[in-house]
């Protein structure tokens, strides 16, 4: 074959089916098709749809990867400047920002409904955002990059970074243009399409960190608990009365907009044309068989004893996080009969997203269609009452406590709108501890505990505490845990600016303790 085409001159031939940048984005149809592909990059291997379950560090004192061939890896809390999962996640997020630059560049020249062109455009700003709030939880200070560049040779290719309070400003910005501009919440029926209280609920996301460390913003409580407040008071939104029904939804396609308000949607096993499956499940859940009938589960993230001890008697939410059970060859279970000491503990895994309930017939081995959650209701709700906890000024003291105390009722299977005497928390001396401890069990291995543990200023404490729940160093489970939580240091409230990006980029400069 080399042979018979090496007379070909290559460059002479016109390419057929290639598009250019000149020749699209002329109508909504394809607009919509440049958004599809901005939406997407949340579904990649080095987001949600593998590195980020499990694989990443990101449930900290709440759990610890066991997968050998990710050892001396950010999921051992042993990164490097060089680390291929960082590497990824960074080079991710900016593809993805810049499909929306470009689209947010051209899609003023697309003929067709003006409504539906503000859509998209409202979409593209979002998500924009929330991808560079991924990359300052992260990294802390990164480029801001809001064009695309037009010539790769010119030094516009090299941006410097930005302090974190500006990186701020700008994600505000982005979902604020947003929510004036996507679809009111009760035109949309589908849990991964951006609404008008997702981008609400959101921004009081955002703002709540910027309260926080590193930037330290503490007049944004304020700003956070307004905007909690918009989406509560919407009437688009209500727990779901199970908490083990959210999770059972996002395996079988129910998209629950009441609780689940926005949320990465995998579809299929990746067997044909389309690569559109993910690994939740697959990656964490209860381990299974390759030949069970449940579906194959690695279970790579086990279970902190810490976290197994926090929660009380009788909240329904810990059976269902963590396993209390495991799985035979042929599907069935046997539950734990044994006394829940460290070091049996420590053997248990993330149990929050079971492949038993899957829709999906194939049961593939490598991917599964379950989807996962970015933003539930209940998170809106102790944002609120988190906001109150750290600055009393911020928000009113009873719709605090009744908000938090919904959650709770939740979680122990009672009606979230009646008092219950023996779950609810009336006082507010220590309540930000309470908080810290209710989000936990609230949002147990949804990775959002290494946010908190950051804007709070608790992570290295917190990962020093759950390294004394490690009982000894007998077996294998325990020797992984302790790789994690003796390895962790001071620096990792943030990675490493990937050591590539730096020799590209003269204008980069490398985070503290890296």
């Amino acid at each position: 074959m080399l042979v018979s085409f090496a007379s070909c001159n290559f460059l002479d031939v016109e390419l057929q089916g290639a598009t250019t940048e000149e020749d699209y984005y002329q109508n909504v149809d394809q607009l919509q098709e440049a958004l599809d592909g901005v939406y997407a990059v949340l579904g990649s291997g080095s987001l949600y749809a593998d590195a980020i379950l499990g694989r990443t560090g990101l449930s900290c004192d709440l759990g610890y990867e066991y997968y050998k061939k990710d050892a001396n890896t950010v999921g051992y809390w042993q990164a490097s400047t060089g680390d291929t999962r960082i590497q990824g996640f960074w080079k991710e997020c900016y593809t993805a920002i810049n499909r929306a630059n470009m689209l947010l560049e051209n899609i003023d020249r697309a003929d067709g409904n003006q409504r539906e062109k503000d859509r998209i455009r409202g979409e593209a700003h979002f998500l924009r955002g929330y991808y560079y709030y991924m990359l300052v939880k992260r990294f802390g200070r990164v480029p801001v990059v809001l064009t695309t560049i037009d010539d790769i040779n010119s030094a516009e290719k090299f941006v410097a970074q930005s302090e974190v309070e500006k990186v701020y400003e700008q994600i505000i910005s982005d979902l604020e243009k947003a929510a004036d501009l996507v679809l009111p919440t009760a035109e949309v029926t589908e849990g991964w399409q951006v609404s008008q209280t997702t981008c609400w609920g959101m921004l009081a996301r955002v703002t709540l960190n910027m309260a926080g460390y590193p930037a330290n913003r503490k007049d944004m409580y304020v700003v956070s608990a307004q905007w909690a407040e918009k989406v509560i008071a919407s009437g688009h939104h209500a727990l779901n009365p199970s908490y083990e029904q959210i999770f059972i939804n996002y395996s079988q396609d129910v998209f629950d907009i009441k609780e689940s308000m926005f949320e990465v949607n995998f579809w299929g096993d990746n067997e044909g044309v389309y690569k559109t499956a993910g690994m939740v499940g697959r990656n964490i859940g209860i381990a299974s068989n390759e030949d069970s009938p449940i579906g194959y589960c690695q279970g790579m993230l086990r279970v902190n004893p810490y976290f197994y001890y926090l929660f009380e008697n009788g909240d329904k939410r810990r059976d269902w996080t963590i396993s209390n059970f495991s799985y035979g060859k042929d599907g069935s279970k046997t539950y734990d009969v044994t006394p829940e000491e460290g070091a049996i503990v420590s053997r248990k895994y993330c149990a929050k997203f079971r492949r038993e309930y899957e829709i999906s017939s194939s049961k593939n081995t490598a991917y599964t269609a379950i989807n996962f959650p970015l933003l539930r209701y209940s998170d809106v709700l102790l944002m609120y009452a988190e906001c109150y906890a750290f600055d009393p000024s911020s928000a009113d003291q009873t719709k605090a406590l009744e908000r938090l105390n919904m959650v709770r009722r939740r979680g122990y299977g009672l009606p979230v709108d009646e008092a219950a005497p023996s779950v609810d928390i009336t006082a507010t001396a220590n309540l930000q501890e309470v908080i810290f401890e209710e989000r936990a069990r609230e949002f147990g291995y949804e990775m959002l505990r290494k946010d908190d543990l950051t804007r709070w200023g608790r992570l290295y404490e917190q990962m020093k505490l759950a390294g004394k729940y490690i009982e000894g160093r007998g077996t294998q489970y325990q020797l992984a845990a302790m790789l994690a939580y003796e390895s962790v240091r001071q620096r990792d409230d943030f990675w490493p600016i990937p050591a590539r990006e730096i020799s590209v980029n003269e204008k980069l400069t490398q985070n503290t303790g890296w």
